[in-house]
């Protein structure tokens, strides 16, 4: 299980520019739905929507266990890039106390002026979609609590997702990247909102540990992006440290480059299907999700890398 990680004072700047840029004429327009403050790899990925000239971030969403104080950590964030426009919705109302007290510091006011939004995660996504049907990208890179509630509670908003882009399951691997599969996290940890995800009819393109598990920030790496000395990277570095272990796996920064640029992966049309126990499996029948189930590991990673650290 993931340790829960809240980064109580770390600063994140924006930075521009990019490397192997596939920037199109139109940006694409995403809400972010993560579950900022477990893993490092959400803070990696929203980071990388924020330097993406190819992407026009409409929102950012938060979900799992105190969503709210995750809603705190993601206004700070964007303050700190420059992007206190963008709006965040946790997926859960604010508590009247820390659920793991003392790991976060509340009293933040002073800091910085943009707080989160009054909706809920599911609505603000709902009125999002509906104000813009058919253009706008879900982006998940937690689970699919969010998610699932929309289209339980709205089915009418389904045709207006232009797709899902999950980060999430397993197909052929698991998290040593060998066969046999594992329960991936984002999937097992709502297991319901999976399966109706993955039944709803939305156009879905999943990246699965097939093509994440194995995309690891190794020293050299980490030091070339530590070693930048930019603001934002000071303070993912802050991040990382306080994050406590040692090699991060990119997990999420591949759902992100998904949503707008492919090239990396190798993706197939495949039916996916949630059992009850949070397994993730291929099926025989009409496709329903665009899968990647390889990637260009070294390629990505120079990719990202040089998109990171060539950021003022």
């Amino acid at each position: 299980m993931r340790t829960f990680l809240w980064a109580a004072s770390v600063f994140f700047m924006l930075f521009s520019g990019s490397a192997g840029s596939t920037a199109s004429a139109q940006k694409v327009p995403i809400i972010l739905d993560t579950d900022l403050g477990t893993d490092i790899d959400d803070a990696f990925a929203l980071a990388l929507a924020l330097a993406s000239p190819e992407i026009e971030l409409r929102g950012v969403t938060t979900v799992s266990a105190d969503a709210y104080g995750r809603a705190l950590i993601a206004c700070r964030m964007l303050h700190y890039a420059g992007r206190g426009d963008v709006p965040v919705a946790p997926g859960r109302p604010q508590r009247q106390q820390p659920e793991q007290k003392g790991q976060y510091q509340y009293g933040l006011e002073a800091d910085f002026p943009n707080r989160p939004v009054a909706e809920l995660a599911y609505e603000f996504m709902y009125k999002k979609l509906r104000a813009e049907p058919g253009r706008i990208t879900l982006v998940t890179i937690g689970d699919l609590t969010n998610v699932g509630r929309l289209i339980t509670d709205h089915p009418e908003a389904i045709p207006w997702i232009k797709r899902i882009v999950i980060m999430g399951g397993a197909v052929r691997v698991g998290y040593n990247a060998k066969p046999p599969v594992d329960r991936e996290w984002n999937i097992r940890s709502d297991v319901k909102a999976a399966r109706v995800v993955f039944r709803s009819g939305a156009p879905l393109l999943v990246a699965p540990l097939d093509a994440t598990t194995m995309v690891k920030l190794e020293q050299p790496m980490r030091e070339r992006i530590f070693g930048a000395g930019t603001p934002l990277l000071k303070q993912v570095h802050a991040l990382y440290k306080l994050w406590g272990k040692v090699e991060p796996t990119l997990f999420d920064p591949v759902a992100v480059t998904l949503s707008f640029h492919e090239a990396f992966c190798r993706i197939e049309e495949l039916r996916l299907e949630v059992d009850e126990e949070g397994f993730t499996r291929e099926r025989d029948g009409q496709p329903n999700a665009r899968v990647a189930t390889s990637i260009r590991t070294g390629d990505f990673l120079n990719w990202y890398i040089g998109r990171i650290v060539k950021k003022k």
